[in-house]
């Protein structure tokens, strides 16, 4: 039995991830996620693909207990052998101008949240001595852009505790994974539709995260093109980056 939890698994991204880990025999899910309702149709979903067994608990995520709740009750069971961190919201940049209580949400849940439920999941991980944990971090932390900075901010604290997690972890049975999507077609991302930058199929994103996961990648950017795109922006001298209008 693969024992696979997921934090945050009603987002359109693990939602993705967790259909396709469902396709796989004998793999059991523990799923944590805000909205009884959203948890009952995804445990239906995976169960009709598949899925031996699948709970669910509902917690907000916004607030260290929450988050430490969430994490205990995933490994309820015993040891994990996959765990993915997947929540965060993105409120557009104007709305973080005009609300300092939405920016300050914005930092914590996208950053320190999902920084602290990374590090304690990993100590559950290490204390069993084997397991793989992914991490949604962004394209967006790999450089401050004036149009969405705090939540890159947010992510980039992430990619720092993810780097520290994986220095921890090195020689051990453990693998964590840094997840860096770039723009990708779900429900958080709805206020990007249209824009200049085509929003990548959540389900090829969703099955090149299993694909990282499985050989424990370090840092995966999905689609890949998004590796190349950002070496090229963390890269632009100051002077002619400030020209543009990313």
């Amino acid at each position: 039995m693969t024992r696979i939890a997921i934090i945050g698994a009603t987002s359109g991204i693990a939602t993705a991830v967790a259909r396709e880990w469902a396709a796989r025999p004998d793999v059991s899910f523990r799923l944590v996620g805000r909205s009884d309702e959203k948890l009952d149709r995804l445990a239906a979903d995976l169960r009709a693909r598949g899925a031996a067994s699948v709970e669910t608990s509902a917690l907000a995520l916004d607030d260290a207990t929450a988050v430490a709740a969430a994490v205990d009750w995933s490994f309820i069971d015993g040891p994990v052998d996959l765990a993915l961190i997947a929540f965060g919201d993105m409120p557009s940049q104007e709305e973080a101008d005009a609300s300092p209580e939405v920016a300050a949400h914005l930092l914590s849940l996208n950053g320190t949240m999902n920084a602290l439920a990374a590090h304690l999941a990993t100590l559950r991980l290490v204390a069993a001595g084997t397991g793989t944990l992914g991490v949604i971090g962004s394209v967006a932390g790999d450089r401050g852009r004036q149009s969405n900075y705090l939540y890159g901010s947010a992510k980039a604290m992430v990619a720092t505790a993810v780097a520290g997690l994986q220095h921890r972890v090195a020689g051990t049975g453990v693998s964590v994974v840094l997840i860096k999507p770039g723009p990708t077609a779900t429900p958080m991302t709805d206020h990007l539709r249209g824009g200049k930058l085509a929003l990548a199929p959540v389900e090829q994103v969703g099955r090149e995260i299993v694909l990282a996961l499985d050989k424990g990648t370090p840092v995966l950017y999905t689609p890949g093109k998004w590796r190349i795109i950002m070496a090229i922006i963390r890269n632009l001298p100051r002077a002619l980056f400030h020209r543009t209008k990313l």
